[in-house]
């Protein structure tokens, strides 16, 4: 799975215009999707035909209700393609939380007990350095910054970049930048000389697709839908096929050069000869405990043990086959989040699954 925020503090770049066509392309390209609307303006809500009369739960509560999870916010765009949408109340966040110890990891935690049985995540930032866009950098593994052509599109990359080089030296968190030339007509000479100096001082992070200024888009949003379904043979839509086939070609080699940083986040369980391995990252949990179909759905669970790093494990010698679980973390019955393997249950939810040989 990955985790792919869209930000720069400027606004009118085309980030929601990449969101919300990237995620339909995506989807339409048979992947699992997620586009969470993390502006309080609401545009990729809107970008996918919904108002805030269509929705109760939101963005907001992902933030703020800690029973809340992404499998209860979302509604359905069409196939394979989920929101989490958001409006007008998601500015009331930051000062919310304002006293709040880490308030910039509310979404990244909440991502990690929600079930995501998604091939991408995509989160729309708004146009500014806040809370909100620094809890979805700190949740993402990747960054795609849309530029467009004007004078201000060279100093927007640089703040973005300072951004992320914050993010590594206060919290140790990397993020993979991808630089898109979006809304660029090709044609003037000054837009030109923009992407030549993109091309000189981003050459390793500037991606090969450009997004070529087109009305096709703006009708798209108008309408609520995206440019592929407006138009799937104009060119808007054949830019965003050929970026998300860009971003599909990268998979092989991001999960190369990704696995040691993930396999410290994504632990999950082990199979071995002596049983399974559960573990989990709960580290502010008083209790945890598992509980699934190897012990009826016990309530009461079996008990987890808490090291020094703030991990829990145990160890189950469990028979072979299908088992699904949840754990109960202080009273809360939650999926695995570093297990993707996930099965629906009977109450609309997602139970984790581990498979014995």
């Amino acid at each position: 799975m990955r985790v792919v925020a869209l930000a720069n503090q400027k606004g009118g770049c085309g980030k929601t215009t990449t969101a919300t066509n990237l995620a339909s392309t995506l989807a339409q390209l048979e992947k699992k999707v997620l586009l969470i609307d993390c502006d309080p303006q609401g545009h990729a809500t809107l970008a996918c035909g919904f108002h805030e009369r269509d929705f109760t739960l939101s963005t907001y509560d992902l933030f703020l209700t800690s029973d809340i999870l992404v499998e209860d916010a979302f509604v359905e765009v069409g196939p394979g393609f989920h929101l989490v949408p958001a409006g007008i109340e998601l500015s009331g966040v930051e000062m919310t939380l304002a006293r709040e110890k880490e308030k910039e990891m509310r979404l990244r935690n909440n991502l990690r007990r929600s079930a995501l049985p998604y091939d991408y995540i995509l989160i729309d930032c708004p146009p500014s350095v806040s809370l909100l866009t620094f809890n979805a950098l700190l949740a993402c593994g990747e960054v795609i910054i849309p530029v467009d052509p004007s004078g201000y599109s060279l100093q927007a990359v640089r703040k973005m970049r300072e951004t992320l080089s914050i993010l590594r030296e206060k919290k140790g968190h990397d993020v993979v930048p991808h630089i898109l030339m979006s809304n660029f007509d090709t044609r003037p000479r000054f837009v030109r000389k923009i992407m030549e100096e993109l091309e000189e001082l981003y050459a390793s992070e500037l991606l090969d697709s450009v997004v070529h200024h087109t009305v096709k888009i703006k009708e798209a949003a108008g309408l609520g839908i995206s440019v592929a379904k407006l138009d799937p043979e104009s060119r808007a839509s054949y830019d965003f096929r050929q970026l998300a086939r860009e971003l599909l070609e990268q998979e092989v080699s991001l999960e190369v050069v990704a696995l040691d940083h993930w396999s410290a986040l994504l632990h999950g369980p082990a199979v071995s000869q002596s049983g399974v391995r559960f573990e989990a990252d709960f580290s502010r949990a008083r209790t945890v405990r598992i509980t699934g179909s190897f012990c009826d759905w016990s309530s009461k669970g079996l008990p987890l043990n808490k090291r020094e790093d703030g991990m829990w494990e145990c160890h189950l010698d469990l028979e072979r086959g299908q088992h699904e679980y949840r754990f109960i973390v202080d009273g809360s019955w939650l999926p695995d989040p570093h297990n993707s393997r996930t099965v629906a249950n009977e109450f609309g939810g997602a139970n984790s699954l581990v498979v014995v040989t």
